[in-house]
């Protein structure tokens, strides 16, 4: 009974306060789903008889896990917006499959592409923005940001690793649990132009990710 009179009067606190500008550190999991690989070119002195740049048909990814860790702080003048930084690592690796694919030179070709491991790692930097009027018990929120992506990938034994840069947007809402901690949950999405093995073409992905915030000041 004392813990439960002690809970309500936190969320009575919480929900007679205004958001307040505040530090905050969180980790996160989840999954992420990514849509087809579009708009693909391919290099290959083993594929189609050897080609270059031949565009092939779009590509199948695989659902993978996503792990990361921000870290933000709501400006104490303008407490409705923030800077974050963001950190995740996630696996999207490329199906065995069948591609169709076309040459400058109007020859047609079909080939088994192999499976392939393939991690992608973003760095962004977002603007993070939420309602100034909302209890802090409670903060839905937006942001949109970009930054490097760090693209890891393999093929025939040798590992290589490409940086491109990208689109991250996203939407999601924490929940405070007492003053210093709250979960969260979050939708992103990604977009950018990657190269990896002998591809290159237009990446995206959904990530659906819940984690543990702590707000240190």
């Amino acid at each position: 009974m004392s813990l439960l009179l002690a809970w309500s009067m936190t969320v009575t606190s919480f929900l007679t306060t205004e958001a307040q500008a505040d530090w905050y550190v969180g980790a996160y999991g989840g999954l992420a789903s990514p849509g087809e690989f579009s708009n693909a070119t391919l290099s290959s002195a083993m594929l189609g008889g050897g080609v270059t740049d031949a565009r092939i048909s779009d590509l199948e990814l695989k659902n993978g896990p996503v792990w990361g860790a921000k870290l933000g702080n709501f400006f104490k003048t303008r407490p409705w917006v923030a800077l974050e930084a963001d950190v995740y690592t996630l696996t999207q690796d490329v199906k065995q499959q069948v591609i169709v694919g076309g040459t400058t030179s109007g020859s047609v070709f079909a080939a088994t592409l192999p499976g392939s491991p393939l991690r992608l790692t973003p760095v962004t930097m977002n603007i993070i923005v939420r309602s100034p009027n909302i209890s802090e018990l409670f903060q839905p929120y937006g942001g949109i940001g970009y930054g490097l992506i760090f693209v890891a990938s393999s093929q025939g034994g040798a590992s290589n690793l490409h940086i491109s840069s990208g689109l991250n947007l996203l939407a999601g809402a924490r929940i405070r649990l007492a003053p210093k901690w709250s979960l969260f949950g979050e939708f992103k999405f990604n977009r950018a132009t990657i190269r990896f093995n002998d591809l290159r073409g237009n990446y995206d992905a959904q990530l659906f990710v819940g984690g543990l915030m702590w707000h240190f000041m």
